[in-house]
């Protein structure tokens, strides 16, 4: 694979990346994360004022993907570091505070980073990635990380619709958990069978191999999955309902 040139080629694998952590497919965020847990120089950068790690040995390739990756020969820091730190005009240091960082990192994402010694670069504030979904960034606090990937699983998982059916079947309709909200009695046909599905254990609090069941998702209205979230850690359904009385 060819070697950045640019730090627009940079920022676009830092995005690949990001995206591969917070809304890829299971084999995207595994491989993602065994980069970040196995990495020794990364690129830190911010997302929402959180910091973030991308791994030189992935950053350092022009146009890097998964299948680009897995499929090059050997990747090796000595030819890519030396070019990374010329464009991004910044020096490839050790940082205790980034490296206790990095190890917090990986431990949302249930895993341990390797033991060894680590390096860093760090881009301005100025240049933090934009999160694309503008309408999650608006509706839960921070864009956290972990709220991210919980959201895309709600959005995009089989199990919610799974849970949603069941939900359906017991109750006759979908109608909010916590306040008792029915779209369909209040917007007609333009509402049935509409409702959100909210995660009740949090990702952060997933061991890896979690398989989510039907039964941990619960039928929430949009005004109350955000309460949900607003603060941390979340609301449990029962202590919403308690503060809705």
């Amino acid at each position: 694979m060819n070697i950045v040139t640019t730090k627009e080629e940079i920022l676009e694998n830092l995005q690949t990346l990001e995206n591969y952590l917070c809304e890829g497919t299971e084999e995207e965020r595994t491989f993602a994360v065994s980069l970040i847990k196995k990495g020794a120089c990364f690129i830190t950068y911010q997302v929402n004022g959180e910091i973030r790690f991308s791994p030189s040995r992935f950053s350092g390739y022009q146009f890097n993907n998964l299948k680009k990756h897995l499929q090059s020969g050997i990747k090796d820091g000595r030819e890519t570091n030396p070019t990374i730190t010329k464009i991004l005009n910044t020096k490839l240091l050790p940082n205790e505070d980034l490296e206790r960082q990095h190890s917090e990192f990986c431990q949302s994402f249930g895993v341990s980073a390797d033991n060894k010694k680590k390096k860093f670069w760090s881009l301005d504030s100025n240049e933090a990635l934009i999160i694309k979904d503008e309408k999650q960034a608006a509706s839960f606090p921070e864009g956290a990380i972990v709220e991210r990937i919980h959201l895309h699983r709600e959005r995009n998982s089989r199990v919610v619709n799974i849970a949603k059916e069941n939900f359906k079947r017991t109750h006759g309709r979908l109608i909010c958990q916590v306040c008792n909200f029915d779209f369909e009695a209040v917007y007609g046909e333009h509402g049935r069978d509409y409702i959100e599905g909210h995660h009740t254990i949090a990702v952060s609090e997933m061991l890896p191999d979690h398989k989510t069941k039907p039964e941990e998702i619960a039928m929430v209205c949009s005004n109350c999955h955000k309460m949900l979230h607003r603060t941390r850690p979340w609301l449990s359904i029962d202590r919403l309902k308690e503060i809705l009385k």
